[in-house]
């Protein structure tokens, strides 16, 4: 007897495929909830089983306007949302040369010589496309840049910046698309003439309207321009694809809100199409998170750039928490008098104005004082990072640490490179590190890591920079063992322990899309795996 559904499979108490009946055990991707003996049967079974194989749904209110919340539990892995890009394009705002056949960065002097797309003369690359996501990615835009061919092409005034707009603008050749777009938030009431970004846009809407729009049949106002640049600038994505850094817009992702502490993950595949999984298990009614900001800046600067870029405050655990969940992420210490060194964090941390107090004494210092201390000892750290040396390094971390407590962001960013410069160095080969140096190395790392765990416990958004410091841990394990070797139980143990590093660096870095910084990593870090 034919089984027509996943709940007569359930009840036989087997997998058995929800259209036929038989046993199977190929799992519906996006849901788990069912299985299929064939892709025949699960495309006829569609039908009947995408309105269950969703989990997540829709909904709205004041304060968040659309986000998604989950329909049912989800387990952890299980791919919530995979949705092909309804614009990908350069990376917006970019005034780097793009190749616009491919959308690979362009050197500066291949964007001024011959290379030059036959029907629009913008720039392309000199020796041939070497990657093409879509081979048909340029053409509707080509159409449109053929009317200002001549000029633009004669003075050389390519504006980049422009590419990624003229293709959602193009998007009004087809409704439905054109409607999806048009539905995503702008937030225009943030973005008028007395902001900031107006003028930033106004500069594209003339250089658009001016050179390629005035005799296109399509809408392209001033007004419309303004609001798909807010588009972009609210919901688009940066998407690393093939080595390249691309821009990408996804209706139903758009909806997610912020978290800094997000319950999801995204991957993307090597055209642009975005999946979305549970990155730990979801109740159901839980709201669906993802994170918009940079995970390793402190909780002022997180939150300044969301208000800046996204119109809104970020009220989550981590930002509410004065330590940043007990990691001093951002915590100033206390110099009052040259002896209490206690830790200053805000009194009130959704304050930006709230002033800061000290754990052991009763110093209290108002928050431009903090941003002063902050911005000296940031040019310090970005002094020591443009031509890192170990000496640089360390002697700028040390300066940092009279002012900031030792996991403080900055400190960290020194740390991180640091730990790569000790071991792999000239003159620092780990084989060449006197004892305390290779302790210290490995202090750096452990601390490090404690952090990592704490900010990013479900590696989604650092798993790039916790690998590395795992990778580093490793071979500082390697090299303490061998130089105790003749104590063979900790010994074992220590490279035991570099063997589970590793593996776990590996398996952060299994979904990075090929060409990017995490891929090449992890290309970097397969052959140790054999040598152990």
């Amino acid at each position: 007897m034919l089984m027509t559904d996943a709940m007569n499979s359930k009840k036989l108490g087997i997998n058995c495929c929800a259209f036929c009946g038989v046993v199977a055990s190929n799992k519906c991707a996006a849901c788990s909830l069912v299985v299929y003996c064939s892709k025949e049967h699960q495309k006829a079974h569609w039908n009947k089983h995408k309105k269950e194989c969703i989990s997540y749904e829709v909904q709205n209110n004041s304060k968040l306007c659309n986000f998604l919340i989950a329909k049912r539990n989800i387990n952890q892995f299980d791919v919530i949302i995979q949705e092909e890009p309804l614009v990908l394009g350069p990376k917006f705002p970019t005034l780097e040369p793009i190749c616009v056949k491919c959308l690979q960065y362009l050197k500066r002097s291949e964007s001024t010589v011959e290379s030059l797309c036959e029907q629009c003369l913008w720039p392309i690359c000199g020796f041939g496309c070497k990657i093409s996501i879509n081979p048909h990615i340029h053409n509707e835009e080509c159409k449109i840049l053929q009317t200002g061919a001549d000029k633009i092409a004669k003075t050389n005034n390519y504006m980049y910046e422009i590419l990624t707009p003229l293709k959602c603008l193009l998007l009004q050749f087809n409704d439905n698309k054109w409607s999806r777009l048009m539905e995503m938030e702008s937030h225009m009431k943030h973005r008028g003439p007395d902001s900031q970004v107006y003028e930033e846009i106004n500069s594209i809407c003339n250089y658009l309207r001016t050179n390629y729009l005035s005799e296109i049949k399509i809408k392209a106002s001033s007004d419309l321009i303004h609001k798909i640049c807010g588009i972009l600038d609210v919901n688009a994505l940066d998407v690393h694809v093939a080595g390249m850094e691309l821009t990408a817009l996804y209706p139903n992702v758009s909806k997610m809100e912020h978290n800094c502490l997000p319950n999801t993950s995204i991957t993307f595949d090597k055209f642009g199409h975005i999946s979305v999984s549970a990155a730990r298990k979801i109740a159901k009614n839980e709201h669906l998170s993802t994170m918009y900001t940079n995970a390793l800046w402190g909780t002022r600067e997180r939150r300044a750039h969301l208000l800046s870029t996204k119109y809104f405050e970020c009220h989550c655990d981590r930002c509410s928490d004065a330590t940043e969940l007990g990691t001093n992420f951002s915590t100033v210490i206390c110099n009052v008098k040259n002896f209490c060194k206690g830790n200053l964090t805000p009194k009130y941390p959704l304050d930006d104005s709230s002033e800061w107090e000290c754990d052991r004494c009763p110093t209290t210092v108002s928050s431009n004082k903090i941003d002063a201390i902050l911005m000296d000892l940031n040019h310090t750290a970005e002094k020591a990072l443009t031509n890192p040396s170990i000496n640089s390094l360390e002697n700028a971390l040390s300066k940092l640490k009279t002012h900031l407590h030792s996991n403080h962001y900055l400190c960290f960013n020194l740390k991180h490179t640091l730990i790569q410069l000790y071991g792999h160095s000239m003159g620092y080969k780990h084989s060449m590190l006197t004892e305390d140096l290779l302790k210290r190395k490995l202090k750096l790392c452990r601390d490090m890591f404690n952090v990592l765990n704490i900010l990013d416990p479900l590696y989604i958004r650092l798993n790039i920079y916790t690998s590395v410091v795992l990778y580093e841990l490793h071979l500082v394990l390697l090299e303490t063992a061998a130089r105790i070797s003749e104590n063979k139980a900790e010994s074992k143990g220590m490279c035991n322990e570099a063997k589970i590093l590793l593996s776990k660096a590996l398996d952060m870095l299994k979904n990075e899309p090929e060409g990017s910084p995490g891929f090449k990593l992890l290309q970097a870090y397969k052959p140790n795996k054999t040598n152990h």
